[in-house]
């Protein structure tokens, strides 16, 4: 399946599409006012006394999407590192997202009509109708706007080179992204696996695997165990022995593989 760029899971993004998307209703309800969207936010316009109902209702509705795209992007920034990275589930999620706010800003506005009009499952409908269609825009522009950035920087469809450095910041190692083949942690190490002219070589920096992490995930790279991430370029194979255990065949010289825990095992064979 066709991965999504791993950008819409960081915490920059997150922000970004928590703000962005309730701020892009709010200025379409109140600057274009859609006519659909705007007998929807009439609701309650024969119980209140105060004055523009309709901006009203568009400001506690962008409170309600705001609400739930709060929590529904940071659960998932939460579980970023086991969510199968491929776009149909990356769609499906933000489908969710959408029908979550259409529910409850539906529920929102029936008790502000104070029942009326069919009840829940009207505004539902109108709000999926309205609403719903109005969100899809911004969803849109900010996945294709990734997905240009993703294709744009991404080391491995070039020779970009990446610089590890050790734990007190000293650069101490730089190869092109695509030499890589696995890397390791042993103790308070880590040890770099790499092609030089085809011969495999090895180099290891006193570092930990949670400080190189954001650089491999910017390279390309995945995460199979928690001592071991692989470049999915020299991915060969992915097997089950006879105990059960998957393995990554690298065509290198650890010949028994690198071994896929059962936490990374869908993320690893959704970019084969």
């Amino acid at each position: 399946m066709t991965g999504f760029p791993k950008g819409l899971t960081r915490l920059p993004s997150t922000f970004i599409h928590i703000g962005a998307i309730p701020a892009f209703f709010l200025a379409s309800a109140l600057m274009y006012e859609p006519k659909a969207l705007i007998a929807l936010l009439n609701a309650g316009l024969d119980y209140v006394s105060f004055g523009s109902v309709q901006n009203f209702n568009a400001v506690i509705c962008s409170a309600i999407i705001l609400f739930v795209l709060a929590v529904f992007r940071m659960t998932l920034w939460l579980i970023r590192k086991r969510f199968p990275s491929d776009m149909w589930r990356y769609a499906f999620w933000c489908a969710l997202e959408i029908i979550v706010c259409c529910a409850f800003t539906g529920l929102y506005l029936v008790l502000m009509d104070r029942g009326s009009d069919g009840g829940f499952f009207h505004y539902f409908g109108c709000s999926l109708k309205s609403i719903g269609s109005m969100l899809i825009i911004p969803y849109l522009v900010l996945a294709l706007l990734y997905m240009a950035l993703d294709s744009g920087n991404n080391p491995l469809e070039g020779d970009a080179r990446l610089k590890f450095y050790d734990n007190r910041h000293q650069l101490k190692f730089i190869t092109e992204s695509r030499s890589i083949l696995y890397i390791e942690s042993n103790e308070n190490y880590i040890i770099l696996h790499y092609l030089e002219n085809g011969i495999e070589k090895k180099v290891q920096i006193r570092n930990s695997m949670k400080n190189i992490e954001p650089l491999c995930e910017q390279a390309g790279f995945a995460r199979t165990h928690r001592c071991f991430i692989v470049n999915p370029l020299h991915i060969k194979s992915v097997r089950k022995d006879t105990g059960g255990f998957n393995y990554a065949d690298l065509g290198c010289e650890r010949s028994e593989g690198i071994p896929i825990s059962k936490k990374y095992y869908d993320s690893i064979t959704s970019l084969l």
